[in-house]
């Protein structure tokens, strides 16, 4: 078990230059008090960056949103701060909520009663990240948490740790796959890297009623296309004004030429299964140079503005399905989008889903087919019909015995539903034991479930770890 100490320094892997230690002149954070702080202010604390309009209400007007409160909000600047707030939260016996800048469809960073840590002023970035240079080519290279060779942290014992394969190497398991569940707040990132090849792209934009014959296509080529290609095809209304969705596959390819871009690119474009469509609002393009900094643009362009509410859900499909049955099983929702904003994604992972996952990291979940639904709407009257649509999406997936193999945590909202019931690989779920002995007395929010977002039990949830280890044995 991690020791208590209530002043801890920094590990021995710590930079003593970091401003992670008390006494560097780095004034420390506010922590405001939910009970001490101007509401407005509170509250822009809490939702100044939660991107999502359907969002927990803290005013009491709607019975049951309001269990969410959180308790005191802090943006830390060191690690210092950092131990400050878990500090005050053993003190106090709250919980502690992170909110980084990773996905959170769900606002998990919104939780009863809690210390909500936003890191978005951290030293050195969200969640800072030091590199290693790394020697290699092609896209598939995999889940970025491989690279993750070191992890510093503050843990619930208010200790400040590195961590590696061979210091406490079960906290570094976790911290490379469990996600919202990691039980400590992680400080830094120490990652590998490889050269960033340049990038070439092609394009091409189908009517909706060619899906299946879009999709079968994609699934059978993916197996021995170029692994230097990153194939997506995604279903939206292009432009929003348009009747019925559009289909977009997308071919980028990571390669150190433009010749070695189109022996990757041709034979892709020498097999379309139709015809493209053609129209201003979406050009076809073939192997034209891109970059990260355009297709991010283009990402962010693509979104839905601010003041939007919003619900996604995921899945990743059976290896055993055949390109038939894939086109089948995503055909409704591709189809039937809900409104003009919504979009739905399938991503091919293969070959890199076949490879075997270093023992070493939790995350461990992965299929040839992933697929990830995300519905956007204005008004709150649109709840109910826009929740309904993905339920009923899944809720078909479901249905369809062998169909599902699990879910990417990252996209799933808990509160509602487990896609496909299962987030990590045999024999890899083994967080119970990790929690336990890191964060016995649950004081780190973890995974946002339906009982807590409903107000109920959340209490009792605090050793919910101990109490399924009981009840198994």
């Amino acid at each position: 078990m991690p020791s208590l100490n209530p002043d801890p320094a920094p590990s021995a892997g710590a930079d003593s230059n970091d401003n992670n230690n008390p006494g560097s002149g780095i004034t420390a954070a506010p922590i405001l008090l939910r009970t001490t702080t101007p509401e407005a202010e509170f509250n822009s604390a809490v939702f100044s960056r939660v991107f999502n309009q359907r969002r927990p209400d803290l005013s009491f007007s709607i019975p049951w949103q309001h269990f969410r409160q959180p308790y005191a909000s802090c943006k830390p600047l060191t690690v210092s701060d950092v131990v400050a707030c878990v500090d005050l939260a053993r003190k106090e016996d709250k919980r502690i909520a992170i909110r980084s800048g990773g996905h959170s469809w769900a606002c998990w960073s919104i939780r009863y009663d809690s210390i909500l840590l936003d890191m978005v002023d951290f030293e050195g970035g969200v969640g800072s990240i030091r590199w290693e240079p790394e020697m290699g080519e092609g896209v598939n290279w995999g889940w970025a948490c491989e690279y993750v060779v070191g992890v510093d942290v503050v843990t619930a014992g208010l200790e400040v740790l590195h961590l590696s394969e061979t210091q406490d190497a079960d906290l570094f398991y976790a911290a490379r796959g469990a996600g919202p569940a990691f039980p400590a707040v992680v400080t830094r990132f120490y990652m590998k890297t490889l050269p960033l090849l340049p990038m070439w792209q092609s394009l091409y934009f189908f009517d909706i009623a060619h899906f299946k014959e879009v999709q079968e296509w994609l699934v059978k080529l993916s197996p021995t296309a170029s692994p230097t290609l990153e194939i997506v095809l995604v279903s939206a209304f292009i432009p929003q004004s348009s009747p019925t969705p559009t289909l977009t596959a997308v071919f980028t390819s990571f390669a150190p030429s433009h010749t070695a871009a189109l022996s990757a690119l041709t034979p892709i474009h020498d097999s379309l299964p139709c015809a493209p469509s053609t129209s201003p609002d979406h050009p076809n393009r073939f192997c034209a140079p891109t970059s990260l900094p355009e297709e991010y643009a283009a990402q962010l362009a693509g979104n839905a503005a601010p003041g939007f509410r919003t619900r996604s859900d995921n899945a990743y499909l059976s290896n055993d399905l055949s390109p038939s049955q894939i086109a089948a099983a995503l055909e409704p929702a591709f189809s039937t989008l809900p409104t003009k904003q919504s979009t739905a994604l399938w991503f091919s992972m293969n070959p890199t889903s076949r490879r075997q996952l270093p023992e070493n990291m939790m995350l461990s979940m992965q299929s040839d087919h992933y697929f990830s639904v995300y519905a956007v709407w204005e008004e709150e009257k649109d709840d109910e019909m826009c929740d309904g649509w993905v339920r009923g999406v899944f809720t078909n997936l479901e249905n369809q015995e062998g169909t599902l193999a699990g879910s990417y945590l990252g996209d799933a909202d808990f509160q509602f539903r487990k896609a496909g019931g299962k987030f990590w690989g045999e024999g890899r779920n083994n967080l119970r034991d990790v929690k336990a002995k890191w964060d016995r007395e649950g004081r780190f929010c973890g995974l946002l479930e339906g009982h807590e977002a409903f107000g109920e039990g959340i209490r009792l949830g605090r050793n919910i770890y101990a109490c399924e280890t009981e009840r198994e044995e």
